[in-house]
């Protein structure tokens, strides 16, 4: 048996256990999990998360359904836009439960507002992309919990990394919920070392010339940029910059690994090369293989993510499904407390600090009483785009300890 497949065998088999995969019993009929992403404003987001999602749910109807008592359950995901609308956001979560889910999977869009109302209706939400600080809470919002990396780790691994350098930082967020939460965790990250930044400075979302601001910070005395924002801005930034001839690091958290960012800079790719993204590691100590079998199994779902760029020898590129390994490992890990519970409803959400199954890359996956984060703020690593694909820098040990994972066609 190749390594490749013996992995495959022990996630499989690790997932039946931990979920029951094995049906048989009285059919229970079918469990609605909604997903609550942004497909329209940022497609790749939404796309991710339903598809991993969806993927998990697949397999375990595969293996005959999801046991729990002595009934048998199929799982279902429908998916429902919030367009990046809090108020929207509200909306798609009174409607999936009303119409029954027993869980959802949010972006963290709106989470704010509507986790009181699951919460009232014995629903788990389980983030699995926003990062932002306040949107997990054990004690005031016993009924959320997260998959993701945070913005907090995020922010601490490049304050870590760019202090030494005695960069003088400007600190660049859009006005995005997104960006708004990540530039609060850069000013935590930051606050101790305040002479490592130049300048801090609010972008417009949408905005297609950020030339002003990326002056403002030149001659604030920036030598490195960190900018906290959506694919558009952080690409709009490197064009601004790139155009005005400054030769100067640039620094941005996962959203720079939206297809966008690429596709903005397909025509000059040498300006992208250099950007250094910090996102979660997709490869545990357990090796790459786990990755490896993921990554093929969600493939062979829903083809390559082809991102529409080729690199310089004229190869696709694609995108790798790290954000959609999160959503998944979610749906697995509800599978298993949905278990562990024998029933849907509040106890639930206790049964969620009480189960853990081994994650698409190898991780254990799952919560406490006490913290309710699936990903450590450690398991952070910086890869650097060159040629239009991601590579781990060498000059960070827990990123220099990783593989550089194919990302052509």
């Amino acid at each position: 048996m190749t390594r490749l497949a013996a992995a495959a065998a022990i996630v499989l088999a690790s997932l039946a256990s931990a979920c029951g995969g094995s049906g048989g019993g009285e059919s229970g009929g079918t469990l609605v999990i909604a997903v609550d992403a942004p497909f329209s404003r940022s497609p790749f987001i939404g796309k991710t998360i339903a598809n991993g999602a969806e993927l998990a749910a697949s397999e375990l109807n595969a293996q005959g359904g999801l046991a729990i008592g002595r009934k048998t359950y199929r799982l279902k995901v429908v998916r429902y836009d919030n367009a990046l609308s809090p108020r929207r956001a509200v909306e798609n979560v009174r409607r999936a439960i009303d119409r029954g889910a027993i869980a959802i999977l949010d972006d963290g869009t709106g989470v704010d507002a509507s986790w009181e109302i699951a919460s009232r209706a014995g629903v788990p939400i389980g983030i699995t992309y926003g990062g932002g600080v306040g949107l997990v809470d054990e004690d005031e919002r016993p009924n959320v919990f997260r998959i993701a990396p945070t913005d907090k780790g995020i922010a601490f691994r490049l304050a870590e990394y760019l202090v030494p350098k005695r960069a003088k930082l400007a600190l660049l967020h859009d006005d995005t919920s997104y960006g708004q939460e990540g530039g609060d965790a850069l000013d935590r990250a930051f606050s101790r070392n305040p002479e490592a930044v130049a300048v801090r400075l609010t972008l417009s979302a949408g905005a297609t010339d950020l030339s002003p601001e990326i002056l403002r910070a030149r001659r604030a005395g920036a030598n490195a940029l960190l900018v906290w924002g959506d694919g558009a801005t952080i690409a709009a930034a490197v064009i601004a910059v790139r155009s005005a001839g400054w030769n100067v690091p640039v620094y941005a958290p996962p959203a720079a690994e939206d297809p966008i960012v690429r596709q903005q800079l397909a025509d000059r790719p040498s300006w992208l090369d250099g950007l250094t993204v910090a996102t979660g590691r997709m490869t545990a100590e357990l090796g790459p293989t786990f990755f490896h079998v993921f990554k093929a199994k969600y493939e062979a779902a829903y083809g390559a993510q082809k991102i529409g760029v080729r690199t310089r020898s004229g190869k696709e590129v694609v995108a790798l499904p790290d954000y959609a390994m999160y959503s998944y490992d979610f749906v697995n890990v509800l599978g298993a407390a949905l278990r562990a519970a024998g029933g849907t409803g509040k106890e639930v959400i206790g049964a969620l600090e009480q189960v853990s199954v081994r994650g698409a890359n190898g991780d254990e996956r799952g919560f406490n009483e006490h913290n309710h984060e699936g990903v450590i703020d450690d398991d952070v690593f910086f890869a650097r785009f060159f040629d239009m694909t991601l590579r781990p820098v060498r000059d960070d040990p827990l990123s220099r300890s990783l593989p550089t994972l194919k990302q052509t066609a």
